[in-house]
Parts: structure tokens; C-alpha cells; sequence
């Protein structure tokens, strides 16, 4: 039969794997937020794009679009906000499978020293 002091013990470490549980889903719910968000303003970036190259053909403008200051600031923001996007995504991997990427750290490790 468990003491009183073995009963304590499981509970404060059931405890403490709740509590780590349940930071790992806080983290990821917050990445996955702020997932949402980049995806909001990387849509909204391209609806404000396309709405210039709209306005663009329909006014005839013959001016090279690849030298266009405005466009440029477009691919600009974009080309940031899908770096952003990835950044969270590979962040929120690694909070959900935090031992995947240093299993395979050791398993390079291991394989390089093997071959020396």
C-alpha cells in the first residue's frame, strides 16, 4: 500500500505533466493565432496588388511593371510575410514534436563519429 509521501510524489508529477501539457498547447494555439494572422495580411497584400494591376491595365498605363516602385513594394511585402508564415510554421513544429529534431541531431552525431 502507498504511503502518504508516494501518493504526494505521483500527484505533484502528474501535476507537473498536466502543467507542461498544457503550456505546449498554449504555445501552440498562440502560433497558430498568429499563423492566421500572417495568412489575413498575405491575402489582404495580394488583394491590394491586384487591385493596382487592375486599376493599371484598365487605365492603359504602358510603363514597365517590373520597374514600378509600388509593385516592387508589393513583392516586397509579400516575399516577407511568406518568410513570416514559414517562420511560425516550422516554430509551431517544433513546439509540437519537440524531441523530432534532436533525435535526428544525434543520429547525425552519431553516424559522423562512427565514420571516423
Amino acid at each position: 500500500m502507498p504511503t502518504k509521501k508516494q501518493i504526494t510524489e505521483t500527484l505533484r508529477e502528474r501535476l507537473s505533466d498536466v502543467a507542461g501539457r498544457g503550456k505546449v498547447i498554449g504555445q501552440a494555439l498562440r502560433l497558430r493565432a498568429d499563423m492566421a494572422v500572417t495568412r489575413r495580411r498575405l491575402r489582404s497584400t495580394f488583394a491590394e496588388l491586384g487591385e493596382e494591376i487592375h486599376e493599371r491595365m484598365i487605365g492603359g498605363s504602358n510603363g514597365s511593371i517590373s520597374a514600378d516602385d509600388t509593385l516592387n513594394s508589393f513583392r516586397t511585402r509579400i516575399e516577407g510575410l511568406k518568410e513570416e508564415l514559414k517562420s511560425h510554421a516550422e516554430e509551431l513544429e517544433n513546439v509540437m514534436h519537440p524531441h523530432q529534431g534532436r533525435v535526428e541531431a544525434d543520429a547525425a552525431k552519431e553516424s559522423s563519429t562512427q565514420s571516423t
